[in-house]
């Protein structure tokens, strides 16, 4: 693989904001992330940015065993509290100490910056960031020469042992290459593999069909919209890259869109007296947003593991959302729609998945054991020969991707799902689907005793025979609904005959 292609996932703007509207739901004022810790992979950090003061703050957690050990850091604090560099090798000789990176300071405040008033590029707003509560742990692993392989995995392995709890990663590979071959994915199973939560950002090559970066089933993958949730419709940045995914065999990416243009948020400070706030554009920036409400839901829910978050997210997100033109987003832009934080908290049921169940899912996708246990280790070592092979389409994810052909012109998938509201709780199905081809759920009602309890139902997509379809892709739509509650699931159906 070509290091070179890592890269830093954004785009300057073209002028700083004159505000910043709030960030945070009325809702969710008493929880912003606390006892979480964020750890942001990027290219350098001004900590001693306002943004990453620490009055109020409280100690990170008695289980936090990272280090303030980076030339360009003085000294942490309860808000940034971990730092390390590992890109010496990377930087060029005639700079030879470590720069405060102006992506990695404007990532990182994005996530869990503190509040502070903006007086300049931010015409006297707060800026805050998204879990304003929540601790920071910053790995630089890009500097002048772009970002590679060895301090992306060895920064991960450093993240896992000091004891963060989401990962925000701002970079990727848009080349498109085998997981086997992108140290994102090998890290981030790692990381799946010890209950940490990982947010990447889908990149910037759209709206090319098939440009979405970072597409690994475990990673929450993030694209960009134009605002934030709200009764307006928000669009999908015509940068945010899009579906479907060239590598992962048929699951949904990206998962979700989050707000990513125009951000304002902290850059590094300047001794000729510039700006230390600045609006930048790139699916960089809607990442850490989702990092952000990944620490919120993991400090309200301590005990839920990485693909229950990211249900919770997936599920109630808001799908009012357009492209670029206006029309309707399709899933291969927005996922399952534009973020929910509010909603996000309490999701009434989700799509669990246990690390382990990636493996078989790895074995299907044609991969040797070789290639297998590289993406996989330290866990270990399998032989593919030994096990069943999982589908994408039957990995119990909160998405649903099925393709029919002349073959095969009915598909049923099976789902899982995991009562998380009200100990006494009832739902019902309610499908949409595109002309010419049924959604069929089974059983259309699911009802619950206790909270933690399962229950399992089965899709089955059908396209009507005789009909011409409109499209190669179409977007269908399940919900779960409750007194409280929609547990919306996204359907995309690739249609070739």
């Amino acid at each position: 693989m070509d290091s070179a292609k890592i890269a830093l996932l954004f785009a300057l703007s073209s002028a700083l904001l004159a505000a910043a509207a709030a960030r945070d739901d009325d809702t969710l004022t008493s929880n912003m992330g606390e006892g979480v810790v964020i750890g942001v992979l990027d290219d350098g950090i001004d900590a001693g940015h306002p943004s990453f003061g620490d009055v109020g703050m409280p100690p990170p957690p008695a289980r936090w065993r990272g280090r303030c050990k980076h030339p360009g850091v003085a000294a942490c604090n309860n808000k940034l509290v971990g730092a390390r560099e590992f890109t010496r090798h990377l930087r060029s000789p005639a700079r030879r100490a470590a720069r405060a990176g102006t992506h990695g300071t404007h990532a990182s405040s994005i996530a869990a910056g503190t509040p502070v008033r903006s007086a300049d590029g931010g015409g006297g707003a707060v800026v805050s960031g998204v879990a304003p509560r929540a601790h920071l742990a910053f790995y630089q692993v890009c500097a002048g020469r772009g970002c590679t392989r060895g301090p992306i995995m060895h920064a991960v392995e450093t993240a896992l042992a000091d004891g963060v709890d989401v990962l925000s990663l701002s970079l990727g590979d848009d080349g498109g290459v085998g997981f086997h071959e992108d140290p994102v994915v090998a890290a981030t199973f790692s990381a799946v593999m010890k209950g940490v939560f990982v947010c990447a950002a889908a990149g910037n090559n759209g709206p090319t069909p098939g440009s979405v970066a970072n597409d690994s089933p475990w990673i929450l993958t993030v694209g960009a919209s134009s605002s934030e949730s709200s009764p307006h419709s928000s669009n999908v940045a015509a940068f945010s890259s899009r579906g479907p995914s060239r590598n992962n065999g048929g699951v949904l990416k990206p998962d979700i869109v989050g707000p990513g243009v125009d951000i304002l948020a902290a850059v590094p400070r300047s001794t000729r007296g510039g700006p230390s706030f600045a609006s930048l554009s790139g699916t960089s920036m809607s990442a850490p947003h989702l990092s952000g409400v990944a620490a919120r839901i993991k400090s309200a829910h301590p005990t839920w593991w990485s693909a229950a978050i990211k249900s919770a997210i997936m599920t109630t997100a808001d799908t009012s959302v357009t492209d670029e033109t206006g029309a309707p987003a399709s899933y291969f832009a927005m996922g399952a729609g534009l973020v929910n934080a509010a909603k996000a908290i309490d999701p009434g049921m989700v799509y669990d998945i246990s690390p382990e169940e990636y493996i078989p899912y790895l074995c299907g996708l044609g991969y040797t054991d070789d290639q297998v246990n590289q993406i996989i280790y330290p866990a270990p070592a399998v032989h593919c020969a030994d096990m069943e092979n999982t589908e994408a389409k039957d990995l119990n994810t909160p998405s649903i991707m099925v393709a029919l052909t002349a073959d095969t012109p009915a598909v049923t998938v099976r789902r899982t799902v995991t009562n998380v509201g009200a100990a006494r709780s009832a739902y019902r199905e309610d499908v949409s689907a595109p002309e010419g081809v049924s959604v069929t759920v089974v059983p259309g009602e699911l009802q619950f005793d206790k909270v933690g309890q399962k229950a399992s139902f089965t899709v089955t997509v059908e396209r009507a025979p005789g009909v011409v379809l409109a499209s190669e892709f179409l977007d269908a739509q399940i919900a779960w609904e409750s007194e409280e509650h929609a547990v919306r699931s996204p359907v995309s159906i690739s249609a070739r005959f």
